[in-house]
């Protein structure tokens, strides 16, 4: 089932979560941080007697607040008990991630960054799972690294806007990942590119409508199928120009659905994996691990 949670409940993690990031150092006064704030606590409330047309026209604020509460929300959750020393890097993309347009529909190339930084630090977060034997490098080079039963895995992430996008952001990837390596004593490193395709699948942030979460669940997952069938031939073959170092993708889709069988709206984060080609069983297998510790519930 998919976790749902009340707003208030929402409210209350996503304040705890601005005051352990103000603890940090960052600042929340100018960005979009504060907005998201007063949006969902006002909606705590105002959604019991809301008009279909006052709910409408707010829709794009309510998206974009319910589904970076909830990403700042997680980050908080994973990396609370760790050390501020030890957070030195996530507290970098925390202070340019809280900038950036309030609402996701307004982005344009221009003015990706903040969201940009804000998937870096969240796969590094959501990756920290040492109880699950899944433990993020913290302060790696590339833009997160996980250990995974004593192998050091090097993540470059990109969040792609559009589908003319993607070969140049998966070069630039493999090519950040190619400098790490040259870096990094042992044969046994590994690569891969983490990628956030939401905005190409969902360019406007529509609801995703299902009967329940059953169906839900299944429609995420065939989205995710489907884009990963349609540009596998573009990663085998920047794979296997670049590294073999360079063990394939894993992809993700935030969105806001509804699942009518709960009559509630709620927040979806699904992830798939796309393997090059040659990859060996072991490989394939910290592949899989990666996307069971992305999207794991805290």
């Amino acid at each position: 089932m998919i976790p749902a949670n009340s707003f208030s409940n929402i409210h209350q993690e996503y304040l705890d979560a601005m005051k352990w990031m103000a603890n940090l150092g960052i600042s929340l006064q100018s960005g979009r941080t504060s907005n998201y704030e007063k949006v969902i606590g006002y909606w705590k409330y105002a959604y019991l007697t809301a008009s279909i047309e006052e709910a409408n026209q707010a829709f794009p604020d309510f998206v974009s607040s319910l589904l970076e509460i909830v990403e700042f929300t997680r980050i908080h959750k994973a990396l609370q008990d760790v050390s501020p020393l030890e957070l030195t890097s996530v507290i970098e993309k925390l202070k340019k991630a809280v900038n950036g347009p309030v609402n996701i529909v307004s982005e344009t190339q221009k003015s990706t960054a903040a969201r940009n930084f804000l998937f870096e630090a969240s796969v590094a977060a959501m990756a920290h799972r040492p109880a699950r034997s899944v433990e993020a490098i913290l302060n790696a080079r590339s833009d997160t690294g996980i250990k995974i039963e004593g192998r050091k895995i090097w993540v470059e992430c990109k969040r792609v806007t559009s589908e003319q996008a993607l070969e140049g952001n998966l070069r630039k990837a493999c090519s950040q990942l190619q400098e790490t390596f040259k870096t990094e004593i042992g044969s046994g490193h590994r690569g891969i590119v983490a990628m956030d395709v939401s905005k190409i699948l969902n360019p406007k942030g529509d609801l995703l409508v299902a009967k329940d979460d059953a169906e839900l669940t299944r429609t995420l997952a065939r989205l995710l199928q489907d884009f990963a069938n349609k540009h596998s031939g573009l990663w085998q073959r920047v794979y296997a120009e670049k590294s073999r170092k360079i063990i394939g993708t894993v992809f993700r889709l935030s969105c806001l659905a509804t699942s009518e069988a709960r009559k509630m709206a709620v927040q979806c984060s699904q992830w798939a994996v796309s393997p090059r080609a040659d990859a060996t069983t072991a490989d394939v297998q910290i592949q899989k691990r990666l996307v069971e510790a992305l999207s794991q519930d805290l």
